[in-house]
């Protein structure tokens, strides 16, 4: 089901349509980037800003898709359209969000079909994220944050991380002459290529959410595995594409603050 400011879609005559996924509203499982100063170059070293203050997370855009199709779907449409330009509150199965619609509505238009399709981009500008409560399961598989398990606790599955072994280059210093330092160097960072899978569409918003809480606790994370352990935390976001209703797949940019083991 889908509302706008409380009013369901079908008021309009309108349904929804899949929108680059199962669903007709997409961005929801995205974790937008951090804002605000995330370190401090001190010329020798990297300082993460880790502390609660420090976090605060930018907006994202979430896109509904719907179709209209009647006899008198242009009027329908103006209807729609100018409730969507006012719209405050999106409505769906798994939630409301808050939103304002300052981005372009594209209308693609089929007169010979009584038809239209409409694409709406809403900005969220306030993320709140859930109270962390999920209970580790303590079945160790793999990689973990702060011991809770990628796959056993999140149903996420991943290829051996990208960037391990790599070097992050130098941290430049403004000097005169030709700087010559070569030993301190930036921040690493680890790429898992993931899938996140679960048993329904509700079940999957839900740990993703719980994953998003995980990632932007306070402090550094531990990441571990049998291979690797590192400080780490998460600054870049998370971009999420849905595959099915069953599976999402993502990338997780990890900002390595300390190797403990490597």
């Amino acid at each position: 089901m889908y509302t706008i400011d409380e009013k369901n879609i079908s008021q309009y005559g309108a349904i929804p349509v899949k929108n680059n996924g199962p669903l007709a509203i997409a961005g929801i499982f995205d974790l937008p980037k951090r804002i605000g100063t995330t370190e401090y170059n001190w010329g020798t070293s990297i300082e993460p800003y880790v502390d609660a203050e420090d976090i605060e997370l930018d907006g994202r855009t979430l896109s509904l898709k719907l179709a209209i199709k009647a006899v008198d779907y242009r009027a329908k449409l103006n209807t729609l359209r100018t409730d969507l330009l006012a719209c405050t509150k999106l409505g769906t199965e798994l939630g409301g969000f808050e939103v304002l619609c300052k981005d372009a509505i594209s209308v693609d238009d089929y007169p010979k079909l009584c038809m239209a399709i409409i694409t709406a981009k809403f900005w969220q500008p306030a993320i709140t994220l859930p109270e962390l409560t999920l209970m580790q399961s303590g079945k160790a598989l793999g990689y973990s944050i702060d011991g809770y398990y990628l796959s056993s606790d999140f149903g996420v599955y991943y290829l051996e991380p990208e960037g391990v072994e790599n070097q992050a280059k130098r941290i430049e210093v403004s000097t005169t002459a030709t700087y010559q330092q070569t030993l301190y160097r930036e921040l690493d960072t680890i790429t898992f290529r993931c899938k996140m899978r679960a048993d329904s569409l509700q079940i999957l918003y839900t740990k993703m959410m719980q994953f998003h809480a995980l990632c932007m606790q306070p402090g550094l994370r531990t990441l571990a595995s049998g291979k690797i352990s590192a400080k780490v935390y998460f600054k870049s976001g998370i971009a999420v594409t849905p595959l099915m209703d069953r599976i999402l797949q993502f990338d997780l940019k990890c900002t390595v603050a300390e190797w403990i083991k490597r």
